[in-house]
Parts: structure tokens; C-alpha cells; sequence
């Protein structure tokens, strides 16, 4: 019995880490694309000859259409989970709903340190395996929970020198 526990809590303790690493790396990614971002905005309409606020616009609307299409994958996904039987509609709500909070409490660690942010990232971890708890979802079935919760904007894991392109 004990094997078993230890067989259980080994992958689950594992994916609910993915997830934390998952929601740091997104707000990380977030906060560098925004100090960037207008930079490169710059660069290309001057070098162009082009209306910044133009490109801007441009650089807009292809962030938000790979958004949308993370966002479509990943409800899609959620889809098979419930029609394989999974996962309830219930659940499958609950998981979207979940996402849409989570997304709200990683705007708020954008301006904490990174001792912080650590800390705060360790109790939504734990709030995120309790919540799951409750609901009777398996989070190893439905892995880092990747319309959001993960790979931010397809940008994986990129977090050290030569990150920006520098």
C-alpha cells in the first residue's frame, strides 16, 4: 500500500511543479515581452519607415491570434477528455473556470520579488492540488494545464541569458 501512495504522489507532486514552473514562466515571459516588446515595435517602424502605432497593432493581433488558437487546442482537449469519459462537463467547466482564475492571480505576481513571487507560486500549487481534490479531477490526466496555466505564448521555457535574443 505504501509503494502505491509513493507511485501516486511522486507523478502528481511532478505535474503540479510543471504547472507552477508553467504560471511562473508565463508571468516571467509576460512581464520581459513588455518591456521588450515596444522596443522592437520602435526598431521596426523606424527602420521601415512605418507608423508605430501600426505595427503595434499588427504585433496585437498575431499575439492575440495565437492566443486564440492555444485557447481553442486547449478546450478541444478538454472536449476529448470529456467524450473518452475522463472528465464530467462539470469538471470540464470547472477547469475553465479554474483557468480564468488562475490567469487573474498571475497578472498580481508580475510586481513581487522573486522570493515573493516563489512563495505565492508554492501556495497556489497547493491550492491548485486541493482544488482538484474537491472537484475529483485526476491533474495528471489533464497534465499542465496548457491554455494558459503552461507554455506561455508557445515561448517553453525560455528564462536565461540569450532568452530576448541577447
Amino acid at each position: 500500500m505504501k509503494n502505491k501512495t509513493k507511485r501516486l504522489l511522486i507523478p502528481t507532486t511532478l505535474i503540479l511543479g510543471l504547472i507552477v514552473i508553467g504560471l511562473l514562466t508565463t508571468s516571467y515571459v509576460s512581464a520581459q515581452d513588455s518591456g521588450n516588446y515596444p522596443s522592437i515595435v520602435q526598431k521596426i517602424a523606424e527602420k521601415f519607415n512605418l507608423n508605430e502605432s501600426e505595427v503595434k497593432a499588427v504585433f496585437d493581433e498575431d499575439r492575440d491570434e495565437r492566443h486564440a488558437e492555444m485557447q481553442a487546442k486547449w478546450v478541444e482537449r478538454l472536449d476529448d477528455l470529456v467524450n473518452d469519459g475522463k472528465i464530467t462537463v462539470e469538471q470540464k467547466q470547472a477547469i475553465l473556470d479554474k483557468h480564468e482564475e488562475m490567469q487573474s492571480k498571475m497578472e498580481e505576481l508580475q510586481d513581487l520579488s522573486p522570493e515573493e513571487r516563489k512563495q505565492k507560486m508554492l501556495e497556489f500549487r497547493d491550492q491548485l492540488k486541493d482544488w482538484a481534490d474537491e472537484q475529483g479531477i485526476d491533474l495528471p490526466l489533464i497534465g499542465p494545464l496548457t491554455g494558459g496555466f503552461g507554455h506561455g505564448h508557445g515561448m517553453g521555457f525560455r528564462m536565461g541569458p540569450g532568452a530576448n535574443g541577447m
